[in-house]
């Protein structure tokens, strides 16, 4: 059983309330799902939702954002670069399937993300995953393309006019430091041996960052705190997490990951094809599935 309410564990407060703790595992397929349902409902999303535009990045947390819109997607088809099979790659152009990333008003609108920014509006909300954050505030987004993939098509803008970037992305992809690791990596021509593709690792500060923590506070007013994390059998980037919160709330979020949550299933990988691969850098580029390790 995945889900425990310690009653042993109750404590009554200064004013009666009685404060329980409530624990449970969480893989990475289900922290994507409560945290998509924790940014649509963020105050921000809301306004940019109504009056403004909300621009959604390629990624497969924001696929499961868009689920929550309404949209029938398969994360793994809504990305370009994934971690998967074992190495970082490149997913098939004639593979992808994503959804719209442009919405003005609460509608789908046949806009690029720079253009639509071009189209200033205060409330205007970005939403980008990121393959790795740390607990100073910093986001890192690995980037394998010539021109630096997304980031540029938002960057400026962001900065300069100071608009919300909401970033979200579970605790399987928290590192360190991300300064630290971007200075590592350095980028594809300091890298002489790439087990996949050779990227470079932006590192962002100004994100509003949403892991499970912010969710369940957000959603249910309880505390979260992670516990252990890893397993087997399914439970491979999995975190067990011990939360605390009057007895309603709990209450609350134990029925809601019960119903909404768990049994969330795996995203499923999309590996390039090695044969047409378009990264040269990459020690596997151009060899057949017969002669890979």
């Amino acid at each position: 059983m995945d889900i425990l309410i310690c009653e042993t564990c109750k404590k009554t407060d200064k004013i009666g309330v009685i404060i329980m703790k409530a624990t449970f595992v969480l893989t990475p397929a289900e922290a994507r799902r409560l945290i998509a349902k924790a940014v649509i409902q963020m105050p921000e999303f809301q306004k940019a939702w109504k009056d403004a535009y909300v621009l959604l990045a390629g990624g497969t947390t924001n696929a499961f954002i868009a689920q929550e819109l309404g949209y029938e997607v398969e994360p793994g088809l809504c990305t370009v670069g994934n971690s998967t099979d074992g190495l970082l790659c490149v997913t098939e152009p004639s593979s992808r399937k994503s959804f719209p990333n442009v919405f003005y008003k609460g509608q789908p609108v046949d806009k690029k993300i720079d253009e639509a920014l071009q189209d200033y509006h205060a409330d205007t909300v970005i939403i980008k995953g990121a393959n790795a954050f740390d607990q100073d505030g910093h986001v890192g987004i690995i980037t394998s393309g010539f021109n630096g993939g997304t980031v540029p098509n938002f960057i400026g803008y962001m900065t300069s006019k100071g608009l919300k970037y909401i970033c979200p992305v579970g605790y399987e992809k928290m590192v360190p430091s991300v300064p630290a690791a971007s200075r590592a990596l350095g980028g594809a021509s300091h890298i002489d041996i790439s087990m996949g593709a050779d990227p470079g690792l932006y590192c962002l500060s100004s994100a509003d960052i949403v892991t499970e923590v912010e969710a369940i506070k957000a959603m249910f007013h309880c505390d979260a705190k992670v516990v252990c994390a890893g397993g087997i059998g399914g439970n491979e980037g999995a975190h067990y997490w011990a939360v605390d919160g009057e007895e309603a709330d709990v209450k609350a979020l134990v029925d809601f990951l019960e119903k909404n949550i768990k049994g969330e299933p795996a995203v499923q990988g999309n590996k390039g094809n090695c044969a047409n691969c378009r990264y040269p850098g990459c020690k596997y580029h151009g060899l057949k599935p017969e002669d890979l390790p």
